[in-house]
């Protein structure tokens, strides 16, 4: 919400009637970030709270920024925040008189604490508090309903909270009786027309499901059975639903067609609610209004059995779950240990291509085998190439990071020559403010003795003072290049830096810094590395800082 500004109706002084001076507020831009805001879609951060509070007092002509203090990762329930306590000690010193925050839940959730540093701290200390989004501005009067208003909101946020809590209580109290609480059906059932909480075994469906399981069970891969499929034209459980008439699936499609795949058969072969249980909780929102979910504890999971019928039974079950377990035994045993595991991506489908452990390793795509409407290129790609070429990759970035480290380490050298520069500035406009202050004393005395007339006061005092103000605007700025940090180290710097030496990738390497190979029909490869976008952007902030110096 932008920053509504109320019109007032202006006050016209008298002729002759002397301006008053419009007051200069030092103000203190307070940012915060806590761990809840994280997985919120359109998350704030730290980085546009700076931009728009520094935006904001750059623009009012009666605000000058002091300094900028930001609390990250640290919760609003309390005031309990390194910088925030920082700032506060200024407030105290008389450095700062106004604070300014991009709205009231920046500045804290516990509505009885913030009401209190707002209705009797900061009066009592005489500092001026801004919330932009929310249009408040205590300098203003008729502001008072936009901090109900904004109280109001923070209130409702809280409400809202535990809202979340008491529906999550009531519905695993619900599941714990045997609901189905799911949105929808597992393919092979459909809901109870009844009765939506419960299920009602899909007939057509049902039976696909269960030669699934049988051909798991006789020791069949997950691919083989989603090949078999396909090649007999069995819709995929998206396309079955559609031919239905439903319009809503929960199966994403891949490019605009559907088909069975291996990973989808392995979805269904884990899913106990095939065997006549309900199961509930498996996965959570961690933050209240957020899409993202997190995986939860089995231990913690609400598993109710006998709740509706079975399509195949608990013997049928295990054995399939037996056969998946030896496979996978079988392929970690055999490449577990392979450090492309899951990385290789067709250029053509974007489907991972398959390792071939014979004749020294080699990488393919498998689509054709699954559905034959694919134009993926069938060749096989060496291992060895791929893994030269990652590895290769690595070392270049690995040669920028040390550039980039010998660059930051010359620009901490001259920092700090210029920071002794500073400082001798520093001294010496504290000496000349030190002078101006006895020169102010002096004229007091003047005036009160008697040796100087009013006038000759007023005109020398104006100067002084002008002088005076000038230096202390002078010395917040020197200061405020004072508090650069002097930390040099960067942790994207230092990966790479510690893979300068790389001759050979290990699983743990491409685990940590390998994203993905992508290989098209020519051979050509795209390989991705985790953190390369962000040493890319450091280099370029070093060539615009050298640009401009």
């Amino acid at each position: 919400m932008a920053r509504t500004k109320r019109k007032t109706n202006p006050v016209i002084p008298a002729a002759g009637a002397p301006v008053q001076a419009q007051k200069q507020y030092r103000a203190a831009a307070y940012a915060r970030l806590s761990v809840e805001d994280s997985g919120k879609p359109g998350a704030d951060t730290i980085e546009g709270q700076k931009a728009l509070l520094t935006s904001f007092i750059e623009s009012s002509s009666d605000l000058e920024l002091a300094a900028l203090f930001c609390d990250n990762g640290r919760t609003g329930t309390d005031f309990d925040r390194p910088q925030f306590e920082k700032m506060m000690e200024e407030v105290r010193k008389g450095h700062i008189d106004c604070i300014v925050v991009k709205d009231l839940s920046r500045f804290g959730r516990n509505y009885k604490e913030t009401g209190n540093y707002l209705e009797r701290i900061f009066p009592f200390l005489g500092v001026r508090f801004i919330a932009v989004n929310d249009g408040f501005d205590s300098s203003n009067p008729l502001d008072i309903d936009s901090l109900d208003t904004s109280f109001r909101t923070l209130i409702y946020d809280l409400y809202s909270r535990d809202l979340s809590r008491r529906v999550k209580s009531a519905k695993k109290a619900r599941a714990e009786r045997g609901a189905f609480l799911s949105p929808y059906a597992p393919y092979g059932y459909v809901k109870d027309p009844e009765d939506k909480n419960h299920l009602l075994v899909d007939t057509e469906a049902a039976d696909v499901v269960r030669r699934i399981f049988q051909m798991a069970a006789d020791g069949a891969k997950t691919w083989q059975i989603a090949a078999a499929l396909n090649g007999e034209g069995v819709s995929s459980p998206k396309n079955y639903k559609v031919e239905a008439g439903c319009t809503r699936t929960p199966w994403r499609s891949i490019r605009e067609e559907n088909f069975w795949t291996g990973n989808l058969v392995a979805k269904f072969l884990r899913d106990e609610r095939y065997t006549g249980k309900t199961v509930y909780g498996k996965r959570s929102r961690d933050i209240v209004g957020s899409t993202h979910t997190v995986k939860i504890s089995r231990n913690d999971w609400v598993i109710v059995p006998d709740r509706h019928e079975a399509i195949v039974s608990e013997a049928l079950f295990e054995k399939a779950q037996i056969c998946m377990r030896e496979y996978r035994e079988r392929e970690v045993m055999t490449g577990g240990g392979n450090p492309l595991k899951r990385k290789v991506v067709c250029g053509v489908c974007g489907h991972a291509m398959q390792r071939d452990s014979r004749k020294n390793g080699s990488y393919r795509c498998v689509m054709k085998r699954l559905n034959t409407g694919f134009d993926c290129s069938e060749e096989k790609v060496p291992e060895t190439d791929i893994l030269e070429a990652v590895v290769d990759t690595i070392q270049v970035y690995a040669q920028y990071a040390v550039s980039i480290d010998r660059l930051l380490q010359t620009r901490q050298e001259q920092r700090q020559l210029d920071r002794k520069q500073v400082q001798r500035q520093l001294q010496t406009l504290q000496s000349r403010k030190a002078q101006l202050d006895k020169r102010l004393q002096d004229l007091y005395e003047g005036l009160v003795e008697g040796e100087i007339s009013r006038e000759s006061f007023a005109a020398q005092k104006k100067a002084l003072t002008a002088q005076a103000e000038e230096i202390t605007r002078t010395v917040l700025e020197l200061e405020r290049k004072m508090s650069g940090s002097d930390d040099n180290s960067n942790a994207v710097i230092e990966k790479f830096r510690s893979y300068a030496g790389i001759t050979a990738l290990t699983r743990e390497i491409s685990i940590e810094l390998l994203h993905s190979v992508t290989i098209y029909p020519d051979r050509r490869m795209d390989i991705r590395l985790n953190l390369a976008d962000e040493l890319e952007a450091l280099m370029e902030t070093l060539r615009r800082e050298s640009c401009t110096a």
